[in-house]
């Protein structure tokens, strides 16, 4: 007897222009993903923490509802969520039934799923979080360990992939040198560092701070700042 489709929960599908890292400005099909294994004060999408949220869709359903949605300039499709790492089974299965072309967005935080997906994925935007994202430095030690080791997924796999790091007016310094020596002994070769100052940028009286984030990282890596774009086009 064959295998029944998986079915998955899924919050939102749509079109819009892409906001944020190495694809900025590109259009792509947004699908967002229900349920979130982590709890992030700069949270910018708390309607996706739910796993019960959301319409059940399977892979033809979904497949329609991209072609409903499809434009001359589309590029690709975006998954996220939520942590869409949580669905890894019905995004692997879905890319291998329908190929598109295909960017994951992901908190990072499970490795061992990443590796499941790694064939059907074109590109990885992987946060890594900070202390300051979370109530407690428990929880972000633990985010932080699985972060590093898909690094190590990601780069074992020959995945592309890019780092966003979310910093604020208030980021100390020394956590910043410690995430770049840290990335340092992960990654192979140049990997894309993409520095992210947390909305709104009404928030940043000083860009002092934001300036030294991306000096420090620029002593390693590729750097780049870029703010949610998508918010200043007032789109989704």
């Amino acid at each position: 007897m064959g295998r029944c489709c998986v079915i998955s929960r899924i919050i939102e599908v749509f079109s819009s222009i892409q906001g944020e890292g190495e694809l900025i400005g590109k259009r792509q099909i947004f699908i967002r993903f229900a349920g979130c294994n982590i709890n992030c004060k700069y949270c910018d999408t708390q309607e996706s923490l739910s796993d019960v949220v959301g319409d059940e869709y399977s892979y033809d359903m979904l497949n329609d509802k991209i072609e409903s949605l499809m434009s001359t300039d589309f590029h690709s499709l975006e998954i996220t969520g939520g942590e869409p790492l949580l669905s890894y089974e019905y995004i692997g299965e879905f890319l291998r039934k329908y190929p598109y072309k295909a960017m994951l967005e992901t908190n990072a935080t499970l490795p061992e799923n990443m590796r499941k997906i790694s064939d059907v994925i074109d590109l990885v935007s992987m946060d890594i979080k900070l202390p300051e994202h979370f109530s407690c430095e428990d929880e972000w030690k633990s985010v932080y360990a699985n972060e590093l080791k898909t690094i190590d997924v990601l780069e074992e796999e020959n995945v592309n992939y890019y780092i966003k790091i979310v910093v604020s007016p208030t980021t100390p310094l020394d956590i910043i040198r410690k995430v770049r020596d840290d990335i340092k002994m992960h990654v192979k070769c140049d990997v894309n560092i993409i520095i992210q100052p947390v909305s709104p940028m009404s928030l940043w009286t000083s860009k002092d701070n934001l300036f030294r984030i991306s000096e420090l990282m620029g002593v390693e890596f590729n750097v780049s700042i870029i703010p949610q774009i998508h918010k200043y086009l007032d789109v989704e």
